[in-house]
């Protein structure tokens, strides 16, 4: 059976968020509730103002790393308790911000994450499920299925040859390339600049700003995909969800362009689902470009 495999980034979410609504005391308790003791030594510095805006706007993987230790069977029943709280819910309205970093982001991505790694939330009944279901046999290429389309291919194929060669950095940047190219060819095929042969200024601007004269940017993408997602009918549910699962990636790929960051290993690149996330982009493509 496929055992459940977190994102690291979702335990450093809760974690703020933890803290942030009832602090370090109430997320070591619930910890404790969980039996887990976990010494919380980095929040030493949490007595000044510097120490805990500095702690919850710099990603601190030390929470995340312990509960690598931890029983996966234990990672829901904690993870209830946090996307379940009434006082993290509401962050996501909340105009509060660590030098910069805003909370109000920090509950709808952990959402995104939790998506991405397959648990369900469901509101209702207040629980989280994950299912436990066996995973296909290993394809010999990370991303086996061709597109039909000379330039998606072409990258795809350069994805595939990082992957086998260990380039872990370059098959995030490609595959995030390939995505991103992906949902421009969706955007022109379903919103098409020529309407019965007369310019549409409407359907241009939702993939192209014709202001700077390019393409706009990848989230700018996401978020006109996302508005207009009721324009593909039956498959509105499919693109709410590749917005909801790709916008992470998205967001981790331009960490690793514009920052110093960190060096990929396998473990790393598991994480992100990118096969996931093609095939569900390349089942759109199919359908609505048709090569």
């Amino acid at each position: 059976m496929a055992m459940l495999t977190l994102n690291k980034h979702v335990w450093v979410l809760a974690e703020r968020l933890y803290i942030h609504s009832h602090k370090r005391e109430g997320f070591l308790r619930l910890l404790r509730q969980h039996e887990i003791d976990y010494p919380g030594e980095n929040y030493s510095d949490f007595g000044t103002t510097k120490g805990l805006y500095s702690f919850m706007s710099e990603d601190d993987n030390t929470f995340a790393d312990f509960m690598d230790l931890i029983p996966a069977y234990k990672y829901l029943p904690i993870l209830q308790d946090v996307v379940f709280d009434p006082d993290i819910q509401r962050t996501a309205q909340d105009n509060w911000n660590y030098y910069g970093e805003y909370i109000r982001n920090w509950y709808p991505q952990l959402l995104d994450l939790l998506n991405l790694a397959g648990i369900t939330v469901d509101i209702e009944s207040r629980r989280l499920t994950y299912p436990e279901i066996e995973p296909p046999p290993e394809a010999e290429d990370f991303l086996p299925e061709t597109f039909g389309d000379a330039f998606i291919d072409y990258v795809r194929r350069e994805t595939n040859e990082a992957h086998r060669g260990g380039l872990l950095l370059s098959v995030m940047v490609l595959s995030r390339k390939l995505l991103e190219s992906v949902t421009v060819r969706l955007m022109e095929v379903v919103f098409p600049k020529l309407v019965n042969r007369a310019y549409s200024p409407e359907n241009h601007a939702i993939w192209y700003d014709t202001a700077k004269g390019r393409y706009h940017n990848f989230d700018v993408l996401l978020d006109y995909l996302k508005a207009n997602a009721a324009a593909f009918h039956e498959d509105e549910g499919m693109i709410l969800e590749f917005v909801s699962l790709v916008r992470p990636f998205k967001d981790e790929t331009n960490k690793c362009v514009h920052y110093d960051y960190k060096i990929p290993d396998s473990r790393y690149v598991n994480e992100w689902r990118i096969p996931r996330l093609v095939a569900l982009v390349r089942r759109l493509f199919r359908k609505y470009c048709n090569p």
